[in-house]
Order: structure tokens, then sequence, then C-alpha cells
């Protein structure tokens, strides 16, 4: 489970990480003490599964502001509100458009803590998933962490966002496997469009700084379908 934790209080920040640690599904933790450091992060990152976001910070945006922007960056991606000021935020955090999951309160319970991030991890792992054979054994992929899949002769590797998977297989196979997420881009290419950062003249680039061949004949094409698919997130 990818997580961050935002929030300007240095202190706090380094003594919530180890208690975000003490989780055996945070597999990733990544703590920012700057709205804007952790803003401009999420174009260079894959997705996170939640965000643990400070409401009060010292400065005109509030965490508030920042879960809004990390919707309209990253839609799918969770975020908890943490606070120490319980009665000044709960009437404001419902009226901006953010993916809201939880409110913890400082200091943060850690079953509390637990208990919200269960929760997120639950709703993830209801995402559909590949299954396929691979070196003859079953594995299953969640379609949200596979970035793109690349054919090459008799064989596809799926680059998901921490390893890659080789198959015996048929693009086209695999294709009607995935959600309506993924776009054909080039024939030998299907790229999971939550990962695409921009359109190049002739490559797609990723957030994960991958440039995928488009062809000129899918261009158009592909370009709307991934302004409708952002449209529906929105």
């Amino acid at each position: 489970m990818r997580i961050a934790i935002c929030d300007d209080d240095r202190l706090f920040l380094e003594q919530f990480r180890a208690q975000v640690e003490e989780l055996d599904f945070a597999r990733k933790i990544d703590c920012y003490s700057a709205l804007n450091q952790f803003i401009y992060s999420l174009d260079d990152s894959a997705p996170y599964d939640a965000v643990l976001m400070d409401i009060d910070w010292k400065q005109d945006e509030t965490g508030i502001d920042a879960a809004e922007m990390l919707y309209q960056r990253s839609p799918q991606t969770k975020v908890i509100y943490v606070t120490g000021y319980n009665d000044l935020f709960p009437q404001h955090i419902f009226l901006q458009k953010s993916n809201l999951s939880g409110y913890l309160v400082k200091p943060v319970d850690s079953e509390l803590l637990r208990a919200n991030l269960e929760k997120v991890l639950a709703a993830r792992d209801e995402q559909p998933v590949l299954t396929i054979q691979s070196h003859g054994r079953p594995i299953s992929i969640p379609h949200r962490e596979i970035v793109y899949l690349e054919s090459l002769g008799h064989t596809v590797t799926i680059h998901t966002q921490s390893e890659t998977v080789t198959v015996y297989e048929q693009l086209d196979k695999l294709r009607p496997l995935l959600s309506e997420g993924f776009i054909q881009c080039h024939k030998s290419f299907l790229v999971n469009m939550r990962y695409i950062r921009r359109f190049l003249s002739q490559d797609i680039l990723l957030v994960t700084d991958a440039q995928i061949p488009i062809s000129r004949s899918k261009y158009a094409r592909t370009k709307d379908a991934y302004f409708r698919y952002m449209g529906k997130m929105f």
C-alpha cells in the first residue's frame, strides 16, 4: 500500500511515520512538510492509495485545498484528514471535491489509524484483477497496478508499479480481460490511462517517465478516449 503523509509539523511527521510503519500493509510511505512539494510529486510518481493530510497549514492554502488539487490529478487516491483542531473544520471538509475516506484527530489513535487504512485497502482490493498463467503458475495482478502492456513476438510483458511479468500470450487476447481504463495506442502497446502524464507529438509520457509510442492512425482516438476517461473521473 502506497501512503503519503502531509504535515508541516516536522516532529509530528516523524512520529506519525513511525506509527504508520508499524502497519504490515504499509509498503511505501512518503512524507511531505510542504504542500507544494506534495502536489509537485504527483506528476512524478505512481498514484498513492491513501494520503494522510493535515488540514491546518500555516499558509493561505489548507489541506482541504490540497485534497481538491489531489483529486484533479489522482481521483482514485483516498484522503484521510488529520487535525488537532477538531472543532474548526468538520463543516468544511465535505464542501470541497475530494475522495474523502476518513477523519482522524491528533494525537492519532493507532487502532483508528489501522481501521481507516484497512478501509482504503479493502476498497482497493475490490478492484478487478487480471489473472494469467506465467511460467506455469497462475498469478493475479490488480488492474490499477498495471501501467502498460507491451507485445513482442509471442509474448506480452506486463509492466506494473513494482515489477514486470512476461507471459506467452497475444495482446489481442488480453485486451478483453482489462477494464475500460486501458487503451490500445499502438499495435504493440496497451496503456492504463490513469498513468498518462501528457501526450507528446509521437509518444505518450507516463508518470513513471516511460514513453510509449502512439500510432498516427490511433492518435486522435486515443487522446479523445483519455479525455472522456478523465471526464468520468471528475
